[in-house]
């Protein structure tokens, strides 16, 4: 029951995340992770997350396997394209 209401959870925060980067970016999202990521390590952390109003509000909810950064996959997993 608790992993169906964490699954519902994330995908709603996907689609709603999803939303507003469309409504308020024209980045691709491989663009928008390259521009996020701005130590150029291949993740997202909380602190630069923080650039980016929806990201770090939904920034636990990606954060899949909860090692504090956001990866390409988790990224995309949250269906940024275009």
């Amino acid at each position: 029951m608790l992993n169906t209401k964490r699954n519902i959870l994330l995908s709603l925060s996907a689609f709603a995340f999803t939303l507003a980067l469309t409504s308020t970016s024209a980045f691709s999202s491989e663009d928008l992770f390259k521009k996020l990521d701005t130590n150029t390590d291949g993740m997202i952390s909380k602190a630069e997350a923080e650039a980016h109003q929806v990201l770090n509000e939904l920034f636990d909810s990606l954060d899949l396997d909860g090692d504090g950064f956001i990866s390409p996959s988790e990224f995309t997993t949250a269906n940024l394209d275009k």
